[in-house]
């Protein structure tokens, strides 16, 4: 008997403990309705935005309700099951809609609106909430594809395959010549019961130490824990239009035999698994890097005299190395990256993580760029819904985000073709995608240097 009363008392616990979740009482378990107000943001005179496309994402099971917004700019939901939701708008609008909306005419021929909320609790006693709108940054130079899951450990390459490819999705030449790509940096969970959180759960660089800016140091700038820089005189790097550079993590080809740093060979069991990043544009070595600063060099860092280096530009601040000793990206997708550019790259500040009370030996140190300095960017995810972190990127430079299915499967998540052009003589030429959601604009598949959406 006693052992059934204590059975009984645990499901009961468990069954209240569900029910708080939801709001307090067992009826919260039932469908609700919710409505979602949108606007834009006071760029665009914070209207209403009508015929803009909302979705409530749950956060635990991954099930998804679509509504558009009425010509109210309001969102209606009738049967939504209690939970923790991300709420995602997205808005298109060409340049005749954006006229007649804001009397004054569009920059380009279609502009993307995009807005955000992660965490939000839908329940009966939480039944509304509160979108803005931000125009989407608008770029001829792209993220393309970025390569970070690697190829299986033991038959593969492990992480040595990562590589990220920018494209030119313009009509005329860019120079990549003294352009910025960041890794950028940040909390990968969703806790916030601590004082160095914001409410979704992301650092609050306004807690770090030194820190001045307020609310802006979290709306205004993006932390980078490492940063390389193309080389160039500003006319020696060209990518013509519907042309792709590549930067790899080690410019070799992967497919083949090895013989690492230490002087011990590598068999690659599958070279189908993998890729050849023999001609790649650039590689980052830091060889002589980790060297100037008392450290070896990497084992699998090996250098491709054919292969041009990538400049290290920030690898924390000196004496505080944030110590990775090559460009390795995280297999499990909580990274995120931008390209920038700026000529006071030098004058950024870094600052200790916001978690840090007190500098010591082992504090690591983020140099902050403005987001009015990045391009594109790109957010990457954990690939299992239960281990999400919150976002990096204001929804203007990336509304959402994009993962592969697995660590080490050899995918990569690349840019969608949006269309294929034909030039004055004949030539085809491919535009991709670009709304400033990644959710929107890629799609993972198996990574292809300079190939494109299969």
């Amino acid at each position: 008997m006693k052992q059934l009363l204590s059975f009984l008392t645990i499901m009961l616990l468990l069954i209240s403990c569900r029910d708080d979740d939801f709001g307090g009482n067992g009826a919260n378990l039932q469908p609700t309705s919710f409505r979602v107000e949108v606007k834009y943001d006071s760029n665009y005179g914070s209207l209403h935005a009508k015929n803009a496309t909302v979705v409530l994402t749950n956060n635990n099971s991954g099930d998804t309700y679509t509504q558009t917004s009425d010509a109210n700019g309001f969102a209606n939901f009738e049967s939504v099951i209690p939970g923790t939701y991300k709420v995602t708008v997205a808005k298109k609008m060409l340049a005749s809609e954006f006229n007649t909306t804001f009397g004054y005419s569009a920059p380009v021929s279609e502009i993307s609106f995009n807005g955000i909320q992660e965490n939000a609790t839908i329940n009966v006693n939480v039944q509304t909430t509160f979108i803005e709108l931000k125009g989407a940054r608008i770029g001829d130079l792209l993220i393309k594809q970025i390569s970070y899951s690697g190829s299986n450990a033991i038959q593969g390459a492990g992480f040595r395959d990562q590589f990220i490819e920018l494209y030119n999705n313009s009509n005329e030449v860019i120079y990549a010549d003294g352009l910025y790509i960041a890794q950028l940096y940040g909390k990968v969970n969703t806790a916030t019961n601590n004082s160095y959180s914001q409410a979704n759960g992301q650092y609050d660089w306004s807690k770090s130490i030194g820190m001045t800016l307020g609310s802006a140091a979290n709306t205004d700038y993006v932390y980078a824990d490492y940063v390389i820089r193309i080389p160039g005189n500003g006319s020696q790097y060209p990518i013509f239009p519907g042309e792709s550079m590549v930067i790899a993590q080690t410019g070799i080809n992967h497919k083949a035999p090895l013989v690492d740093n230490t002087g011990s060979p590598i068999t690659v069991q599958n070279p189908g698994l993998t890729v050849d990043l023999s001609t790649s544009d650039f590689e980052v070595y830091l060889g002589n890097f980790n060297l100037s600063v008392g450290e070896p060099v990497y084992k699998f860092d090996i250098q491709n005299p054919a292969v041009k280096d990538m400049e290290i530009a920030y690898w924390g601040r000196p004496g505080y190395s944030n110590g990775n000793n090559d460009l390795i990206f995280d297999t499990l997708g909580r990274d995120s990256f931008v390209i920038f550019r700026t000529d006071k790259f030098s004058l950024l500040p870094n600052y200790a993580d916001p978690s840090f009370a007190a500098i010591t030996s082992s504090t690591k140190f983020y140099v902050q760029i403005p987001n009015s300095t990045i391009i594109d960017g790109v957010e990457l995810q954990h690939y299992n819904p239960n281990s999400q972190r919150p976002k990096m990127l204001n929804a203007s430079i990336d509304a959402s985000s994009v993962a592969c299915d697995a660590s080490f499967n050899s995918q990569a998540v690349i840019r969608k073709t949006k269309e294929e052009i034909t030039l004055p003589n004949g030539s085809k030429r491919k535009v991709l995608e670009d709304t400033n959601n990644s959710a929107n604009d890629f799609v993972k598949q198996t990574a292809n240097p300079r190939g494109f959406q299969q």
